[in-house]
């Protein structure tokens, strides 16, 4: 498929269209079986699916199959990510955020240097996805989240796993401190929830949710067209194709620990217009270089631009988090999440776009959903030094919550 650019491109979105169908099958597994479930069921679907895909030897069974393996095997990083930020406490939920996704940034870089040694996709493909049957092991060495068992009423699990964490720590659990936990989690289960109305009501009766609702999911597109598109159209640089993806790679770490430093500095709204409005700049800078610019002033530009969409990929799970009620935040966050797929849905495509269309196209489309989103984040509050909504009422009052 060299000379067939669409084809190629389908694979990615085809792929991308089942990461839409994972989210509600691995939250079920997750709320109804535990977090550790989900990571490991995940895992091993991915790792058993892909090394069967590198034995195919037809098209349309390599397609089903990537929908097959990210239907079944995407959600591996959600389950991760709530199982971590579940057992880490509030102060640490943002960093350990940010290093889970200085983690996800090393693995692509581990996947350019490999794709450098071993071009050949089968043995590449085998070389990259039999190491993640062992994944099956992280049942065995993984401690489930303590949110989740108290949730389910497994206290004595609980109990265990955080004589270990405090044990860990050097240090003591009282029985006044675990009589408490228990009496709280007691009392959090058969305290029935509040009647309410559907939840899409509720938002349709609140214009100030429902402009962030419609905001909201524009930001996360954005993201990820922009940062899935900028990795994928990085082997079309000049130079060397896997140095130039494993660059771009590398670029996001310091942009991911560059948001941390800032948010609880300067701002959540600051930080995501400067980031957007800058990526925007770097897009339209590099469609237009001119043609003696040199290769090293074009990598630099792409470079800066990856690295400020990095900026915004974890600025805004915490803003987007920040902007929606404690009861219904993770159901709201979900929503602007899954619409954002479409982003991701479409940025294997650009490539194609880049061919058949327009050469700089990519890069102008990226430019311009990161200024429309800088200019959107204008129309919501600043989160910064307020608490955390619990009711709607609280939501909508945000902005006066200083």
């Amino acid at each position: 498929m060299a000379c067939d650019e669409w084809r190629r491109s389908l694979i990615g979105t085809i792929r991308t269209v089942g990461t839409l169908l994972v989210l509600p099958i691995t939250g079920y597994v997750s709320d109804r079986w535990g977090r550790r479930v989900a990571l490991t069921l995940n895992a091993f679907n991915t790792g058993w699916i892909g090394l069967v895909r590198s034995f195919v030897h037809s098209y349309e069974w390599f397609l089903a199959l990537e929908v097959l393996e990210s239907t079944v095997g995407a959600g591996a990083y959600s389950s991760c990510y709530i199982l971590v930020t579940e057992l880490v406490g509030p102060g640490y939920r943002v960093i350990a955020g940010a290093t889970m996704s200085t983690m996800f940034a090393l693995g692509q870089v581990f996947l350019g240097l490999i794709a450098w040694g071993v071009p050949s996709w089968r043995p590449l493909t085998q070389v990259i996805y039999a190491p993640q049957l062992l994944v099956v092991t992280y049942f065995w060495i993984l401690s489930e989240s303590v949110r989740w068992l108290l949730s389910k009423g497994k206290f004595e699990e609980a109990e265990e796993i955080l004589k270990k964490v405090a044990k860990r720590n050097r240090r003591e659990l009282s029985d006044k401190s675990l009589e408490a936990l228990r009496e709280s989690a007691e009392r959090e289960k058969l305290t029935p929830p509040p009647a309410e109305a559907w939840l899409p009501l509720q938002v349709l009766r609140s214009r100030v949710i429902l402009s962030r609702c419609l905001v909201a999911p524009v930001w996360w597109i954005t993201n990820t067209l922009v940062y899935y598109g900028m990795s994928i159209n990085a082997v079309n640089l000049s130079g060397n194709r896997y140095l130039n993806y494993v660059s771009v790679a590398a670029v996001e770490i310091p942009g991911y620990w560059t948001a941390i430093l800032l948010l609880d500095r300067v701002g959540r709204k600051p930080v995501l217009i400067v980031a957007y409005t800058f990526c925007a700049a770097c897009q339209f800078t590099f469609a237009f270089l001119p043609e003696d610019a040199g290769s090293g002033a074009s990598l630099a530009v792409y470079l800066l631009g990856k690295y400020s969409i990095a900026v915004v990929m974890t600025s805004v799970y915490v803003y987007t988090a920040e902007l929606f009620p404690t009861r219904h935040r993770h159901s709201l966050f979900a929503f602007a999440s899954m619409v954002g797929r479409l982003g991701s849905i479409t940025a294997p495509l650009t490539p194609a776009l880049a061919q058949e269309v327009w050469e700089p196209f990519p890069s102008v489309l990226f430019g311009s959903f990161a200024l429309a989103s800088a200019a959107l984040i204008l129309t919501t509050p600043e989160t910064l030094g307020t608490t955390l909504p619990d009711t709607m009422a609280d939501a909508e009052n945000l902005a006066t919550k200083r």
